[in-house]
């Protein structure tokens, strides 16, 4: 079976996340406003242990996620978070901030959603991820960066 070269921008998009307004963050509420600090180093969620910002304001409908939603960290908060992919645990319970870039429109018949989450957290794709990235004391990506990636792509079946 042969691997083919690709770029992740044949295969979804990178929606940006919404820019909630401070005036309605809290310490407590229904819904918990994610940020790059919710992202472990080598992937994964990660709850911040009574440290998380809630938001009382209006919700766009289409910034709360939903378990099994893919998002990556589009800003490096701590050195060797950049890139690094995340699925929602639960519905209905966390927001799609703007640092945060969400998965959309997977062409799941050529690229598995679970692939691409341990994709996201080789060294190949966050070293391209990092070298393209902006900023010096804080580094930023950006989805038209993060579509420009190249990586190996098995067969489907694989």
């Amino acid at each position: 079976m042969k691997w083919h070269e690709a770029t992740l921008g044949e295969f979804f998009d990178v929606k940006h996340g919404y820019a909630f307004q401070s005036k309605y963050f809290s310490d407590e509420g229904n819904y918990i406003l994610l940020t790059p600090g919710n992202f472990r180093d080598e992937g994964g969620f990660k709850y911040k242990d009574g440290k998380e910002k809630f938001y009382s304001g209006d919700i766009p409908e289409e910034y709360v996620l939903k378990q099994g939603d893919l998002l990556v960290a589009m800003t490096e908060q701590a050195e060797g978070l950049l890139g690094s992919s995340a699925w929602i645990p639960s519905d209905n319970r966390f927001l799609h901030n703007q640092r945060v870039g969400l998965i959309a429109n997977l062409d799941g018949s050529r690229l598995d959603k679970a692939f691409l989450y341990y994709l996201f957290n080789t060294r190949v794709v966050r070293s391209q991820i990092k070298a393209s990235a902006s900023g010096t004391k804080v580094r930023h990506t950006a989805p038209e960066r993060i579509a420009k990636v190249k990586f190996s792509r098995p067969p489907i079946a694989t």
